[in-house]
């Protein structure tokens, strides 16, 4: 896929090198779709690479329709590359996601205006999360930007005695967050809050801070990253 085209006619080309930098001539941005859709390997092909090498791929899709592809992850970090998430989607996407209970794949961009520069800005800047089936994916540090601007935490109360503390947590987003904490898991649901209380560090005697494996968000390898939530004020 080509974005911000201003000449589609003038794109085409037999030779799909040539094609492509018709695109980077226009200032386009190229998408390369679902890597390994068909092949069923995240290894590039010998064309593949070649369009890498020449600077000719700005982003990978991660995900498409329902379908995550962990390792493009990876590759998107360490070749610098924009995540991208799509449906794919030939016909009204109710047809593909009325029934799965999640809103349809999409990409999340952070841009700092609802303008098109902005949005490019953010694309070139790889300021994207992507969204499905219920999970988001991305680089760690945005996820965890990501679910402190969504999760509002507050500590409700402090039990000198019994050495705990009481956490608000009030999920601010529409989306779910599962956290988990050694072998409980916390659902916190849309708009809604829930209770969390923790103890004291046996070694340090320190109180535990909000810190909680996200179950639904993943990076780097199939791996779901773990975030210390901030402290409202």
């Amino acid at each position: 896929n080509c974005l911000f085209l201003k000449d589609i006619n003038s794109v085409y080309n037999p030779d799909l090198f040539v094609a492509l930098k018709n695109v980077k001539k226009q200032g386009g941005i190229v998408i390369h779709n679902h890597p390994s859709y068909r092949r069923g390997t995240t290894d590039k092909s010998e064309s593949h690479k070649k369009l890498y090498e020449q600077g000719l791929i700005d982003a990978v899709e991660v995900a498409n329709g329902e379908n995550f592809y962990p390792l493009m992850v990876r590759r998107c970090i360490e070749e610098n590359l924009t995540m991208f998430g799509n449906t794919d989607e030939h016909t009204l996407t109710a047809y593909r996601f009325g029934t799965l209970d999640c809103y349809r794949t999409m990409t999340l961009v952070f841009a700092k205006k609802l303008t098109e520069k902005s949005i490019k800005d953010a694309l070139l800047e790889h300021r994207t999360l992507v969204y499905v089936c219920g999970y988001l994916a991305g680089e760690e540090k945005l996820l965890g930007d990501f679910l402190n601007a969504a999760v509002e935490c507050r500590i409700m109360k402090e039990d000198t005695k019994k050495g705990n503390r009481t956490f608000l947590l009030t999920n601010m987003s529409s989306l779910p967050y599962r956290l988990r904490r050694g072998g409980t898991i916390y659902e916190l649901e849309p708009f809604k809050s829930l209770m969390v209380t923790l103890g004291k560090d046996k070694k340090t005697g320190e109180y535990i801070p909000p810190r909680f494996r996200v179950e639904n968000m993943w990076h780097v390898d199939f791996k779901n990253p773990t975030f210390e939530l901030e402290l409202d004020k």
